[in-house]
């Protein structure tokens, strides 16, 4: 069995006083309303994704479609100056930690940063023009046979306990997911040596240390950067990718990597790359940095020609998002003289007016993902395709927060029904008889 942590209030103490009072909220809830519909499903959601479709309890992450992303009740802009260990420690259980809680989980964390040799071994082995996310997968398949959970549930671990079992895999895994980062985009996309973690350092310092920058700047960038995309709530694709896999009781490698699998898709992660590209585009195409008139009548062009502007609108959003906004906030302190950046702003005044006049989009605001390339590519990388490792990285903080939780609630699996198209039309066409 797993051995308890002492006494002090680090934050597996305080999931411990927390947990049996989540699971009698649940169960009160089961026992007073089981019957009550909180939702229905049309033909078009249906055909469309199960867009806007309650369908996950999250208590991590909401956003709101006027305030933008909310972490436990905080706009993320007032998190955006927060460490990495002080944003999982808010996700996993709801409140900040104490100086003391957080140095002991940042301490925990620099002590289980080791990889083992045989994962560098398989990522030596692959061909050399094997794509970074395909390596970042594998490496979390490999790293499987480390599981505590699938170790301890084999000895016959008890439901209740799922969830510590499931808390140690977390910790090494955020504990080890930057340095194979790290180590793919020295090895694999620079040709370098990987470099050494340094004890001295936390999570995203240490990451950027390892990436071959350590210039404040970047380091504040990375810090704000795994902020934004740390949690997103529990249904987008890679996040309800892990959370279906580990209702399974498949380990938390198998559910991140399958995350991995999914954000690895172009409709996906590829977004920050695909607006980077535009940007990048519109440089080359005026041969520096365009007049505003210039790039309205190229953006209007564009637009009416049935082409969309990537980096903008959002899925839920419908005001401005406020992860662009820090973002671009610290883009205007940093490097208001890039050119890319330049552009970008230029963009973030143009396109929604634009947008707004054709009628094209109920958000017409640039989201996270038309300012995260320029800023990557500022700082010197220049390698698409290792950005959505970056987001990845990031993101594990709240895939990990959100299926310690669900084990801790004791989750069932994921079973919903599935219907042929047949008996839909058998259910639709006497409503549509009716009418």
């Amino acid at each position: 069995m797993l051995n308890p942590m002492g006494t002090m209030k680090n934050l597996k103490t305080i999931l411990r006083r927390k947990i049996p009072g989540w699971r009698k909220q649940v169960q009160e809830i089961l026992s007073a309303y089981p019957d009550v519909v909180i939702s229905q499903v049309t033909v078009q959601q249906l055909f469309k994704g199960l867009r806007n479709v309650p369908a996950v309890l999250c208590d991590t992450s909401f956003v709101d479609p006027q305030e933008g992303l909310i972490i436990r009740g905080v706009p993320v802009l007032e998190l955006i100056d927060r460490s990495a260990e002080e944003i999982f420690f808010l996700l996993t259980s709801g409140e900040f930690p104490t100086p003391e809680a957080l140095h002991s989980l940042q301490t925990d964390l620099i002590n289980r940063r080791e990889v083992p040799l045989y994962v560098w071994q398989l990522l030596e082995s692959v061909p050399p023009d094997t794509h970074p996310m395909v390596m970042f997968s594998m490496a979390m398949l490999a790293l499987q046979k480390e599981s505590v959970f699938t170790n301890e549930y084999r000895k016959g671990l008890p439901r209740e306990a799922y969830w510590e079992a499931t808390y140690e895999d977390a910790l090494n895994i955020i504990a080890r997911l930057p340095v194979i980062a790290a180590g793919i985009y020295r090895q694999h996309i620079l040709g370098k040596d990987r470099l050494f973690s340094r004890p001295d350092l936390h999570t995203v310092a240490n990451f950027a240390h390892l990436l071959g920058n350590t210039d404040p700047q970047f380091v504040d960038f990375m810090e704000k950067f795994f902020v934004v995309h740390s949690d997103h709530e529990g249904a987008n694709a890679s996040v309800f990718t892990s959370r279906v896999v580990n209702s399974s009781l498949s380990d938390l490698y198998y559910a991140i990597s399958a995350s991995m699998n999914s954000l690895a898709g172009p409709l996906h992660g590829l977004a920050n790359q695909e607006s980077l590209s535009f940007v990048m585009h519109i440089y080359h195409h005026f041969r520096k940095v365009p007049k505003p008139e210039d790039l309205e009548a190229y953006i209007r062009e564009h637009l009416q020609s049935g082409k969309v502007i990537p980096g903008f609108g959002h899925a839920v959003l419908r005001n401005h998002d406020p992860r662009y906004l820090a973002l671009h906030e610290l883009g205007s302190r940093i490097c208001s003289d890039d050119p890319l950046f330049q552009i970008v702003s230029q963009l973030q005044t143009i396109v929604p007016r634009l947008l707004k006049e054709q009628g094209k989009a109920n958000n017409p605001y640039p989201n996270i993902d038309g300012i995260t390339g320029a800023l990557l590519y500022h700082f010197g990388i220049k390698e698409k395709s290792f950005y959505t490792v970056l987001f990845s990285t990031a993101q594990v903080l709240g895939i990990c927060a959100q299926l310690i939780i669900n084990q801790a609630l004791m989750m069932p699996i994921f079973r919903p029904r599935s219907i042929t198209t047949e008996q839909l039309q058998q259910l639709v066409e006497p409503q549509k008889e009716g009418k």
